[in-house]
């Protein structure tokens, strides 16, 4: 009896057994659900920045030399014309010394050749002066012969007088007719003289460069007097940049010059920056520039050591073009520029040169269905689908895609909100009409 019991208490555990393995086997596969709700979905990306000055002005020193003194340091405040520096002037004193010798001595050489010129030309002035006694006497010699001649010819026609003594009288005329000219023609030519040692005498006082080959050494002696009094000039121009002054109102920043700091000429001595003034900075990549327009909204948070404060901004420009930038890890990447503008309480207090992080919205739709990427499945025609569980069966449904992030995506098709549907595809082999135990 004992033994039936015994047996018939183990064949009802081997049913219970047997029927709770059929009721597993039977029972429809748990898979991994959501229902689907209306949200806001955002194609956002994320890049770091640099507050940047508004107003922002670079000192550099035109001339090189010892820096004699500092007026100023790092973070100081300072108004347009406030002395920030003083170079050490004595070589340009002693250059400009030099300089100046060697222009007297060009100068004391200059007045050499005119003063030889002059005496050359009074030496003329004097021949010409002569000369015109000279003509005048041949004139009046001319005049008289030409008048003996017509009283000769009176007295040939007479008699009075032979052939020979007419033809002696026209010699003589022709001859004095050839003096006068002879003389004029002198006359002409000394005038040219004395007017080309006029213009040479007036060319080297006013510093200019006479033509001829006969000139070249005064040519050479007024350019390098020229070249001198070039040197001079910016030798005192110099001089007066060996005090720099502030360009504007500000505050100093990147000061890393020192006094007694021996400096080449076009170093950056510092830069003045306005404070309160600020606007953000960044470089995107540029397939993430798609999307991003001038007055976008964008977040700027700034990075602070103990709290972290967000500001919203907005696009203000873009670059016209991509530059080259090297990532963090020495890759080199096609950038463009974004320059952003925040216009709210609190801005003002931040620092030039901070560290910021921005967050850039591409896209944005309210009130859409979203799904993870995992949800959906391609058909063999292409067709985006998902599976929904209705009736507790698994239903294959067409949708399209709209906005996307890197793990998500946005829905539109038959297909409600509050409907239950399966999370990820690669889970099991679903078919249509499967029967679905959805767990959410």
């Amino acid at each position: 009896m004992k033994k039936v019991m015994k047996y018939a208490i183990a064949s009802a555990i081997a049913l219970v057994a047997v029927g709770a393995i059929a009721w597993a086997v039977l029972q429809p596969p748990a898979i991994e659900c959501m229902a689907l709700e209306e949200n806001i979905l955002e194609n956002t990306f994320n890049e770091m920045g640099e507050v940047i000055p508004l107003s922002e002005y670079d000192i550099y020193t035109k001339i090189g030399g010892k820096l004699q003194s500092v007026e100023t340091t790092e973070g100081l405040p300072v108004m347009k014309g406030d002395l920030l520096f003083v170079f050490d002037d004595s070589d340009l004193k002693n250059d400009e010394e030099a300089v100046l010798a060697e222009i007297a001595v060009a100068d004391s050489q200059i007045k050499e050749q005119i003063s030889a010129i002059e005496t050359q030309k009074r030496s003329l002035e004097s021949d010409a002066a002569s000369l015109r006694v000279q003509a005048e006497q041949a004139r009046m010699e001319e005049k008289r012969l030409a008048e003996d001649i017509e009283s000769a010819k009176t007295l040939h026609e007479l008699g009075g007088i032979s052939t020979k003594d007419l033809n002696s009288i026209q010699s003589a005329y022709e001859l004095a007719v050839k003096n006068r000219e002879l003389l004029s023609t002198q006359l002409e030519y000394l005038a040219i003289q004395i007017s080309v040692i006029n213009t040479q005498i007036n060319d080297l006082r006013e510093g200019q460069s006479p033509d001829g080959d006969e000139e070249v050494q005064r040519r050479q002696l007024l350019a390098q007097k020229s070249l001198l009094e070039t040197k001079l000039s910016l030798l005192r121009e110099n001089q007066s940049e060996i005090e720099v002054y502030a360009a504007q109102d500000g505050v100093i920043r990147d000061l890393s010059v020192k006094q007694g700091h021996v400096i080449p000429p076009g170093t950056k001595l510092c830069s003045i920056y306005q404070p309160g003034q600020y606007r953000v900075e960044c470089y995107i990549l540029v397939e993430n520039s798609e999307g991003v327009n001038i007055g976008d909204d964008v977040e700027v948070t700034l990075q602070l050591r103990d709290l972290d404060r967000v500001f919203n901004g907005k696009v203000a420009s873009l670059g016209h073009g991509a530059v080259d930038k090297v990532s963090k890890v020495g890759l080199s990447e096609k950038r463009i520029k974004v320059e952003i503008t925040v216009n709210e309480e609190g801005w003002e207090s931040v620092g030039p040169y901070w560290p910021v992080e921005i967050r850039f919205v591409t896209a944005q739709n309210k009130n859409c269905l979203i799904v993870p990427k995992t949800a959906l499945f391609e058909d063999g025609d292409d067709n985006w689908k998902v599976w929904v569980i209705r009736d507790g069966k698994s239903v294959a449904v067409a949708v399209e895609r709209g906005i996307q992030t890197p793990s998500q995506t946005e829905i539109k098709g038959d297909i409600q909100p509050g409907e239950i549907i399966i999370k990820n595809t690669k889970v099991g082999n679903i078919l249509e009409g499967n029967r679905i135990r959805a767990v959410i």
